[in-house]
C-alpha cells in the first residue's frame, strides 16, 4: 500500500492529494483550517468553476483520502509533500508556515521517508532552513535516514487542458538519491516528464525564474502599450504585426493589460530580486518590470481620467462599473487581482463605484464598493465601463448597443476585450492598453 501525506490542502496541495488518490495511494491530507477540512470530508470542492477537478474529487472515496488537522498521521506515511503559501509581505517573502510545517514534519520523521517541499521558495531554502529543522527535530541525517527534495508546484487554475496530473514538473534533492526517490514519486502519479536536476537550488530557481520571465514579457508588452498610448499607434495592429514571425519563429507574445495577478507571476520576481541583491547582484532591470506591472492598475484609471476630462467631465463626477475582479479569465480567483487594485483606485477618485464578477459572489471582496448580482445591475448604475477582467461574459454580451442602451458614455477596456472601432461607432468614448 502506497502512502502519502499532504500538508495544505490549498489551490495546490488539494489537487495532488486528489490525483495521487486517483493513482492508487492512500492519502492523507492535513490542513489547520477546520473549516475546509469539512468541506473536503463532505466531498464539496472549494474550488469552484473547475470542472476537471469536481469531476475527479468525486471519484475520490473516504478511504483514499482523510483530511485531518492532527500532524502525527505523518508517521504513517512514506512520503510528505509540504504545500504551504509562501505570501510576500512588503515584497519580502514569509516562510513561517514553511517553518511551522518543517517542525511538524521534524517531530514525526522517520527512516526511509521521503519529504518534499513544494512551496514557492527562494534558491537555498530547502536546504539552508527546511533541512536543519527536520535534522534537528528528528535526529535523523538526510541522504543515510531521509530523503528531501523540492518539486516547485505547477497548477493554472481553470486549465481544463493541463492539470496536476499531466504538466511537466522539475525535480531536485538534496543528494542525488533524494532526487532519485523524489523522481519516482512524481513518476507513480504523473502522466508528464518528470525532469532530474541537480540541486535543490536549481529546482527553486526554475520555479522562480518561469514567473519572473512571464512578469518580464508583461512588462514589456505594457511598457509597448504606453508608447502606442503617447504616440498614437495602436497596440492590437502592433501585436498582429509581431504575431506574423511568432508564427513562423515559434516566438511567444505577452498581451498588455492592467497587470498580472495571481499568487505566483506577481510574487515570484520578488523571490529573485531578494535573493539576486543577497549576492550583490544588479537587479535594475526586474525591479523596473516589476514595478512598471504594479503601477498598470493606476496607469489605466489615469486614462480613464484623462478620456473623461478630454469631454469636459471630471472623474469625481462620474460613477464607474467596475467589471471583473479576479486576477484571470473565467475563473472565481482574486489573489493579488490587479483588477482590485483599480477599484481602491476608482474609490479614491470617482463619484460612485459599483463592481460585478460573474465568479464573484462575496459582497466583502468589492468592499466598499456595491457587488451588483448581474452585468445589466452594474451598468445601470454607472457612465462609464473599467473593465478588469477578460471574462468570456463580457467578450460576448458587452455590445455597442448594450452599452448605448444603459447610456454608456466612457469604456476604458483594461484587456482589450472589445472591438473599438464598433465602439466608438456607436458614439462612446473607448481608450484601451495601447488602443
Amino acid at each position: 500500500m502506497k502512502t502519502l501525506g499532504v500538508i495544505g490542502l490549498g489551490y495546490v496541495g488539494l489537487p495532488l492529494a486528489v490525483e495521487a488518490a486517483l493513482k492508487g495511494y492512500v492519502v492523507t491530507g492535513i490542513d489547520v483550517n477546520k473549516g475546509l477540512l469539512k468541506l473536503i470530508d463532505s466531498r464539496t470542492s472549494p474550488y469552484a468553476n473547475d470542472t476537471r477537478f469536481e469531476q475527479a474529487f468525486a471519484q475520490v472515496g473516504p478511504e483514499q483520502l482523510v483530511v485531518t488537522d492532527d500532524f502525527a498521521k505523518l508517521a504513517d506515511v512514506e512520503t510528505v509533500v509540504i504545500c504551504v503559501p509562501t505570501p510576500t509581505e512588503h515584497n519580502i517573502p514569509d516562510l513561517v508556515f514553511v517553518e511551522s510545517a518543517a517542525k511538524e514534519v521534524g517531530k514525526h520523521l522517520h527512516k526511509g521517508q521521503l519529504v518534499v517541499l513544494e512551496s514557492t521558495v527562494n534558491p537555498s531554502v530547502t536546504r539552508d532552513i527546511v533541512l536543519p529543522i527536520l535534522e534537528n527535530a528528528s535526529g535523523l541525517k538526510v541522504g543515510e535516514d531521509f530523503y528531501l527534495a523540492h518539486c516547485p508546484e505547477r497548477i493554472d487554475p481553470g486549465n481544463e487542458k493541463y492539470y496536476v496530473g499531466n504538466l511537466n514538473r522539475v525535480v531536485g534533492g538534496i543528494t542525488p538519491e533524494c532526487t532519485e526517490k523524489a523522481v519516482e514519486f512524481y513518476s507513480s502519479i504523473i502522466e508528464a516528464e518528470i525532469i532530474s536536476l541537480g540541486s535543490t537550488e536549481e529546482a527553486e530557481f526554475v520555479k522562480s525564474w518561469e514567473n519572473t520571465h512571464r512578469n518580464v514579457m508583461i512588462a514589456l508588452a505594457n511598457s509597448a502599450a504606453i508608447i502606442c498610448d503617447a504616440v498614437g499607434m495602436d497596440i492590437s495592429r502592433v501585436l498582429n504585426g509581431l504575431q506574423s514571425k511568432v508564427d513562423q519563429f515559434g516566438l511567444k507574445l505577452a498581451q498588455p493589460g492592467i497587470g498580472p495577478g495571481g499568487h505566483c507571476i506577481p510574487e515570484d520576481i520578488h523571490y529573485i530580486i531578494r535573493r539576486a541583491r543577497e549576492s550583490g547582484i544588479d537587479t535594475r532591470f526586474l525591479d523596473d518590470a516589476a514595478e512598471l506591472n504594479e503601477k498598470m492598475p493606476h496607469y489605466a484609471v489615469h486614462r480613464l481620467s484623462k478620456m473623461v476630462t478630454k469631454d469636459g467631465k471630471r472623474l469625481k463626477d462620474t460613477r464607474v462599473a467596475l467589471l471583473g475582479l479576479t486576477y484571470k479569465p473565467d475563473i472565481g480567483d482574486t489573489r493579488r487581482s490587479p483588477a482590485i487594485e483599480a477599484l481602491y483606485d476608482l474609490q479614491r477618485h470617482a463619484a460612485s463605484v459599483v463592481a460585478y464578477d460573474p465568479y464573484v459572489s462575496d459582497p466583502a471582496v468589492a468592499a466598499p464598493a456595491k457587488l451588483s448580482r448581474s452585468l445589466v445591475e452594474a451598468l445601470e448604475s454607472a457612465d462609464a465601463v473599467f473593465i478588469a477582467t477578460a471574462h468570456s461574459e463580457f467578450a460576448e454580451q458587452i455590445t455597442p448597443e448594450l452599452l448605448k442602451e444603459h447610456g454608456i458614455r466612457y469604456v476604458l477596456d483594461g484587456r482589450n476585450v472589445l472591438d473599438k472601432p464598433a465602439v466608438e461607432a456607436a458614439g462612446i468614448h473607448y481608450r484601451g492598453i495601447g488602443r
